[in-house]
């Protein structure tokens, strides 16, 4: 069985495109960024240019914490 390991997960607020988001990274990696749309958050993973809309923050938070863990080598 595997080893469980423990990350730690960085929130940050910036601006972007004269939006302010939310920057997820892991150390020195963004795993992405959160921006809010009306009463929806839009989750874009790093590198993409797709968003996901989720009806909370904490949900698009988890997507991208899942899509990190699931695409990192």
């Amino acid at each position: 069985m595997a080893k469980e390991q423990r990350i730690s997960v960085t929130e940050e607020e910036v601006t972007r495109n004269g939006h302010t988001v939310t920057v997820l990274t892991v150390g020195k990696n963004e795993i992405g960024y959160i921006q809010t749309e009306e009463d929806r958050f839009l989750a874009y993973v790093a590198g993409a240019t797709t968003a996901h809309r989720f009806k909370t923050m904490d949900d698009a938070t988890n997507f991208l914490i899942s899509e990190y863990h699931l695409h990192r080598a």
